[in-house]
């Protein structure tokens, strides 16, 4: 398939029948990557799960689990019940298949989210992240930008400042989610072209795209064309026209492959119709 521009699907790493039907449009090259959320599993099932990913030998991007699966960079125990030493033993544990996972598949970048945190923790959180930074330094990691809030927490990392300033030097890129700041921008009241352009300052190693609901706060995942949606496509396709050699992980929470299928096409129009 010929197109001017670099995109791909995401899929759980224990849902191998997905993940093979993506591979086959991958090689069909319908897409140019399979982006994998590792999730923590038993050693035997994730060892299985990951042979079947690392046969299909195509390209992969991955993604390390966070706070829903356990895995809180910034504050590990922070709105669980469970003890620090049992989130932190779920964290080793998710860093450690993550990092296996890349270093058998090999991927371009492993994305990672800073995490939430409780209110009035934010600096503390701040130097939890750090530490977690120095603990698991690799340069494959890229750190992603969180919407300012989902519902009850605040989360670490929502605008280019601020991942600049929390990541220390320590991480090598960042990937940059358009609805996470779409919904940043509506909670603080800020301009989305103008905060977007605040990226420009870092280097941008992917993309995550999806829709929300017009004037959400909430990180919703929903299709491009969703009628309700309301994302500024005209900014973001003229942001990813500008970084051609960046490449585009759509993202839905109704993982599966006939969902990529027709989004594939949507896209391809929203980024014809913006062309100029």
């Amino acid at each position: 398939m010929q197109r001017s521009y670099l995109i791909g699907a995401g899929v759980r790493s224990d849902d191998p029948a997905t993940f093979l039907a993506l591979a086959g449009m991958c090689c069909e090259r319908a897409i140019d990557h399979i982006q994998v959320m590792i999730i923590p599993e038993k050693e035997q099932a994730f060892r299985e799960h990951l042979d079947i990913i690392a046969e299909a030998g195509v390209p992969v991007v991955i993604h390390a689990p966070h706070h829903g699966q356990g895995v809180n960079p910034c504050a590990p125990a922070a709105f669980e019940s469970r003890p620090v030493s049992v989130m932190k033993n779920l964290i080793a544990r998710g860093m450690a298949q993550t990092l296996e996972a890349a270093d058998l598949l090999c991927p371009q970048s492993i994305v990672l989210h800073a995490g939430r945190y409780e209110d009035g923790r934010k600096a503390d959180a701040e130097r939890t992240l750090l530490e977690f930074l120095d603990e698991y330094h690799d340069p494959r990691i890229i750190m992603e930008n969180m919407p300012e809030v989902y519902r009850e927490y605040h989360l670490l990392g929502s605008t280019a400042e601020e991942l600049e300033r929390i990541s220390g030097g320590m991480v090598d890129g960042f990937c940059l989610d358009f609805a996470h700041l779409y919904c940043t921008t509506n909670y603080l009241s800020l301009d989305y072209a103008e905060t977007l352009k605040g990226f420009d300052s870092l280097n941008i190693r992917l993309h995550h795209l999806s829709n929300n609901t017009r004037g959400s706060i909430t990180d919703q995942h929903l299709p491009l064309d969703h009628p309700e949606g309301g994302m500024d496509f005209r900014t973001i396709i003229a942001w990813i026209r500008a970084h051609p050699g960046v490449q585009t992980s759509l993202e839905y929470k109704e993982n599966n492959a006939e969902i990529y299928v027709e989004q594939l096409k949507v896209f391809d129009g929203l980024y014809r119709k913006f062309l100029s």
